[in-house]
């Protein structure tokens, strides 16, 4: 499937910059558009009746390539048997794979492939997926490509998936983008979620996969293909996973947006976590501002790990769901930026409900921190919020946005050191995550809300004295504030 919030990124583009491409839609793409596009209109316009399409249909956020602390979505491929042998660099890299433990269960949800392709002197070698039963992630290895200061991609991508019954799923990948060069070798990571084209979540273990990908080259300034090495290359394989993630039942009555429904399960594997339900009285298609803001909350999926720490399905770079319909089944997966020993999970919270799994190990209880010049707060847990002060100023002039802003700043002051951990901005108007990262790309987007954009920038340690006091506390639980955050209209 497309990428959504690209293509609507990219729309104003494709005549001006891409001549010559063809851009085709399915019904579903359109509709997802055409949603998308309703969203928009509440954060990025000043209409007097502002609408949101309601999300009961299908929504897809899918960020396939961010080859860092991504989270992700994945399943298992490869032909051959399941071993010990030394993980691939950007399989650790993706997972943040850095102890034993770790490494040992990745290595067990990883398989060893051999698919190769050759075209123009450029050899293109799949040898590495990891994974559960909902998609996989895997590393393509490049030799004979051009050494050039450019982040390179293939002018084509199509994949097909043939799965144990015959059935066919067609997929739009987005850009396989280079994130590495190694001894002359260049690195494609490739991300893929078993959703079919229509939405459905697939189970593709035992698939066939074949992966067509045409030209190398890179995308300039205007986004425009510039070819650096032609070919056509085409990379086969046979999916297989020994993962077995978990099945909890849950059947539990859950409210989403204005709609009803039914929890009916939930599925965790290391690598994702996914909650199953039905809905039984359909609500509105369409919603007002208002109305958005007060039902979005139960659309969140959170995850709440026994050590105190949280994901919340707002922040997470892979999410993939569907509404379902009166006979399929609707489902939200999340994925976690780190391979998670399930154990660790303590609940889970889905449509205003909250199921138990763990015992929380974590005795260091969460302070609400509230500031009424931004609007908003966080919750931190009480050794920090003990030591931090909040600075807060309204009205502001913001020169990089040219607009009026109110900020806080809480400032952290402990063994004769002080620093502001992090400022949060409440910018008066609508800004897209684009547009932040050119006008200030120190600053972080949250999201438009009640007619303001919201970012945050996360303070860095400069001295000694900095670095002894806060940089436990930057790493454990700053870099991990969002899921802790809420507006408080």
């Amino acid at each position: 499937m497309k990428n959504i919030e690209d293509l609507l990124q990219k729309m104003p583009q494709y005549h001006a910059d891409r001549e010559g491409e063809e851009i085709s839609l399915t019904e579903e793409e359109i509709q997802r558009i055409h949603q998308k596009t309703m969203q928009k209109i509440q954060g990025e316009t000043k209409a007097e009746s502002k609408v949101v399409k309601h999300p009961s249909f299908w929504r897809k956020y899918y960020k396939p390539l961010a080859a860092a602390a991504a989270a992700c979505i994945v399943c298992m491929a490869g032909a051959t048997a399941f071993a010990a042998f030394g993980l691939d660099d950007s399989i650790k890299n993706f997972f943040q794979i850095n102890d034993n433990k770790s490494q040992q269960t990745a290595e067990k949800l990883t398989t060893n492939v051999e698919s190769s392709t050759e075209a123009n002197g450029i050899k293109l070698d799949l040898t590495q997926t990891i994974g559960d039963q909902s998609g996989f992630y895997a590393v393509i290895n490049a030799s004979g490509v051009k050494d050039v200061p450019y982040t390179l991609t293939f002018q084509n991508t199509d994949l097909s998936i043939t799965g144990k019954d015959g059935a066919n799923y067609d997929y739009t990948v987005d850009d396989i983008t280079s994130s590495a060069v190694d001894n002359g070798i260049t690195k494609f990571p490739l991300l893929v979620s078993g959703v079919n084209r229509e939405g459905a979540d697939v189970n593709i273990n035992g698939s066939h996969i074949v992966l067509s990908l045409q030209n190398i080259g890179y995308r300039n300034e205007h986004n425009k293909f510039v070819t650096l090495q032609e070919g056509d290359w085409k990379l086969s394989w046979d999916y297989q996973t020994n993962a077995e993630p978990e099945r909890i039942t849950v059947d539990k009555k859950i409210s989403l947006m204005d709609s009803q429904g039914l929890w009916t399960d939930l599925t965790i594997s290391p690598l994702s976590l996914t909650a199953h339900f039905k809905i039984t009285k359909q609500g509105k298609t369409y919603f007002t501002e208002k109305e958005w803001n007060k039902y979005e909350k139960s659309d969140r999926l959170v995850v709440q790990f026994t050590d105190g720490s949280r994901i919340d399905s707002r922040y997470e770079d892979i999410l993939t769901e569907s509404w379902g319909s009166e006979k399929k089944e609707g489902y939200k997966r999340i994925g976690f930026h780190q391979i998670v020993d399930t154990k660790a999970i303590a609940s889970v919270t889905f449509g205003g409900r909250t199921i138990t799994l763990h015992q929380s190990e974590a005795n260091d209880k969460r302070i609400r921190l509230s500031s009424n010049a931004a609007k908003c707060y966080v919750e931190l847990p009480e050794s920090v919020a003990s030591i931090v002060t909040l600075k807060e100023q309204k009205d502001a002039k913001n020169i990089d946005f040219g607009c009026s802003e109110s900020t806080v700043t809480f400032i952290g002051k402990r063994g004769g050191a002080r620093m502001p951990l992090f400022t949060i901005h409440r910018l008066k108007g609508s800004f897209s995550r684009s547009e932040m990262e050119d006008l200030n790309p120190m600053m972080t987007y949250i999201d438009f809300h009640n007619g303001y954009t919201y970012t945050i920038d996360y303070g860095e340690c400069q001295t000694e004295a900095q670095l002894r006091e806060f940089s436990d506390i930057m790493n454990r639980y700053i870099t991990n504030i969002l899921p802790f955050f809420e507006y408080m209209d």
